[in-house]
């Protein structure tokens, strides 16, 4: 592959110590150059992108972007836009036209894509593959957590609107499961049934995901939920409402999604048949590892 690429985002993670996507994409599609400048706000982020193309002696044949955040880039370069954020008002106008201005948007997700069915341009889905061989059942683990027997866990934030964290502070309060709460953000509960972690690396994630039974989504908005999805590499099945990879699909061996916002059920019936389930497999199966879906890239990439 001779092409070359610029990607350009504000910044590569947010939390130190942990990988995310666009590592994937500097790590696998050969001579794409990281843009980020360790760090670019989204504000100055088109000024400072639009300046580096004209200085350039030799520009990108292509771009690979974020579809959100900051604004159409005035370029002749073929442009990649990956829409992962779903948003209403004038943050949505802006998106529909950075997608509607590139040559390929990438969707992470059926759900994600059929909230942009009014999008005019050429669009594919490709989700944000799981490393299977990072993330995978350990067993004999030591248990220095002291994570207890048949915990559920969450990982995520302790947002009501789109997270629905208050639906596990309310599994909390009525029931008697126990819980093991992996945050992004600074909340913090005292409970003898709720072991609580926040901001933590991808080493000590693994280690904590493989001390619990199960993993729950209670997200009223997601359009992918990659923090299931590697739960579910560890082989925890999932408990979930119908948003991102699980929309619109059915109940199988991958997990289950929650009937009439009853997660108690949900929650029973996933402890009481838990040989039943492989989530490993399933998501394998179905091209979410992330060999195949940076494979995926690199052929959008040479199809331009």
């Amino acid at each position: 592959m001779n092409k070359g690429g610029w990607l350009v985002n504000d910044t590569l993670t947010c939390i130190p110590g942990t990988k995310t996507f666009w590592h994937d994409l500097l790590e696998n599609i050969p001579n794409l150059k990281d843009k980020t400048n360790s760090y670019t706000d989204f504000i100055y982020l088109k000024e400072y992108i639009e300046k580096e193309w004209l200085d350039a002696v030799i520009k990108p044949d292509y771009i690979i972007r974020n579809a959100t955040f900051f604004d159409r880039l005035s370029l002749k370069t073929k442009t990649i836009s990956l829409l992962q954020d779903c948003y209403d008002g004038s943050v949505r106008e802006k998106q529909l036209e950075v997608c509607n201005n590139s040559k390929i948007t990438v969707f992470n997700s059926p759900f994600t894509k059929k909230k942009y069915n009014d999008l005019k341009a050429y669009s594919c889905i490709i989700p944000l593959g799981i490393d299977f061989d990072l993330f995978k059942p350990q067993k004999n683990i030591d248990n220095i957590l002291n994570i207890k027997e048949n915990t559920i866990l969450y990982i995520g934030s302790s947002d009501f609107k789109i997270k629905g964290f208050d639906k596990i502070l309310k599994l909390i309060e009525e029931t008697r499961f126990n819980f093991c709460i992996v945050l992004k953000d600074d909340f913090h509960i005292n409970h003898p049934r709720v072991t609580i972690f926040n901001k933590i690396d991808h080493k000590n994630l693994i280690n904590i995901i493989n001390c619990c039974s199960m993993v729950i989504c209670t997200s009223n908005i997601e359009t992918q939920h990659l923090a299931s999805l590697e739960a579910a590499a560890c082989n925890l099945p999932i408990l979930t409402t119908n948003v991102g990879t699980y929309f619109d699909i059915p109940d199988g061996e991958w997990g289950i999604k929650v009937k009439n916002n009853n997660f108690k059920d949900g929650i029973y019936y996933i402890l009481n048949n838990i040989d039943s389930f492989n989530p490993r497999k399933y998501f394998i199966s179905n091209g979410f590892d992330k060999k195949d879906c940076m494979k995926k890239w690199k052929d959008l990439v040479l199809s331009l």
